[in-house]
Parts: structure tokens; sequence; C-alpha cells
């Protein structure tokens, strides 16, 4: 398991890797996927360190979820999409 100084989505936060934001809230951070399965295919993580969906606060989770839904509004709308994937990986094996 990664530690959070190593953590890839920590350092993404902080700026130390670069990534193309497209939705960020205070709690919040979405960007493209280096490696896109489809047009629009971003992540959606919480700022605040969590191993996975086991460890976020169900508070964190909520403003997540909420985030989710608003991002997956705007994609549908300006990429015309006739639907939406939400997919979670919980765990290395996952």
């Amino acid at each position: 398991m990664a530690k959070k100084q190593q953590c890839i989505f920590c350092k993404i936060i902080k700026g130390e890797i670069p990534a193309i934001k497209v939705y960020e809230t205070s709690k919040n951070l979405a960007f493209l996927d280096i490696n896109p399965l489809t047009l629009g295919h971003c992540l959606i993580i919480p700022k605040k360190h969590a191993e996975n969906i086991f460890d976020i606060s169900l508070n964190d989770f909520k403003d997540l979820m909420i985030d989710t839904q608003k991002l997956a509004k705007i994609l549908k709308t300006s990429l015309k999409a006739q639907g939406i994937n939400l997919v979670n990986s919980s765990g290395e094996i996952a």
C-alpha cells in the first residue's frame, strides 16, 4: 500500500505531478486520465488523503459523491454523452 508521502494523487493535488484539471472544489479535484478509455475519461479524488473507499470519512465521501454527480452532469452536457460510467477500485487487487 502506498504511504501518504508516496501517494501519486497527493502529488497531483500538490502540483508536483502535472494534470489537466477539469473540476475543482475546496475538497475535491477531477482531472483527465493520462490513458483515457473514452473521451472525457477523468478521475475525481478527495484532496484529503484516503487510502481507499474504506478509509474515507462519511462526510468526505458524501462531498465526493455530490461533486461526482455535478461533474457527470457537466461531462454529459459538454460532450453530449449518452451515458456515464462510474467506477471505484479500492485495494491493490481491484
